[in-house]
């Protein structure tokens, strides 16, 4: 499992352009930002800060997908997976190898830019930072589940990715709907992510198990 972690991270850094996607959700929230308080002034911002933080987090999470989508669908694309399923590596250890590899990056990239979204508006407070970041933590973990078992029924990266992008769009609709609710506590946010959790583990069970009967 180790030398499959490793091998991953290998081909990961080597093509920069899994790393394109982590960008575009800071840049086009700090566009449109900007071009909002430049049109009706800074006023229009207040008291959205909080949101802002938690959307910015929930758009990271989505940005995983090619990196997901290349697990299984982009070693069938290259006619590569019937060779890894002869290698001596057991199944399941090949599969939580290629998982571990996918899950840190939009984990990390979302905090991190949430985290700089943060230091730069002190008007958030820390509950509603620490309910924001438990919220985009919720939102990578069922949407890294759900890219893996797309990936693994779909035969090109291509369509694996753009199946997982229509996570996106229900994702956003709940941020918005919810996230008044969402940011007034930690209770929220912390049942969230137990049941996020415990649905991601069941579908990423589900998927090895497809994997293993390839």
């Amino acid at each position: 499992m180790l030398h499959v972690f490793k091998h991953e991270l290998r081909l990961i850094f080597r093509d920069p352009r899994f790393w394109i996607p982590f960008i575009i959700p800071p840049v086009i929230l700090a566009a449109s930002q900007a071009i909002a308080v430049s049109r009706y002034g800074g006023e229009i911002m207040q008291g959205m800060e909080s949101y802002m933080m938690l959307l910015l987090g929930c758009l990271m999470a989505p940005m995983g997908a090619p990196l997901a989508g290349d697990s299984f669908a982009g070693e069938r694309e290259r006619n590569s997976l019937e060779l890894l399923q002869l290698s001596p590596i057991a199944p399941a250890k090949l599969f939580w190898g290629k998982l571990l590899a996918v899950l840190p990056f939009p984990l990390v990239f979302a905090l991190l830019a949430q985290l700089g979204y943060w230091f730069s508006h002190s008007e958030i407070t820390t509950l509603e930072a620490g309910a924001s970041m438990l919220g985009a933590l919720s939102a990578v973990l069922l949407t890294t589940a759900f890219s893996l078992m797309v990936s693994l029924r779909v035969k090109t990266v291509r369509a694996a990715t753009h199946m997982t992008l229509f996570f996106i769009v229900p994702l956003l609709l709940l941020v918005q709907m919810g996230h008044e609710v969402f940011l007034q506590g930690l209770l929220i946010p912390v049942v969230i992510l137990f049941l996020s959790t415990v649905v991601s583990v069941a579908v990423t069970v589900v998927g090895m198990r497809k994997f293993v009967s390839l």
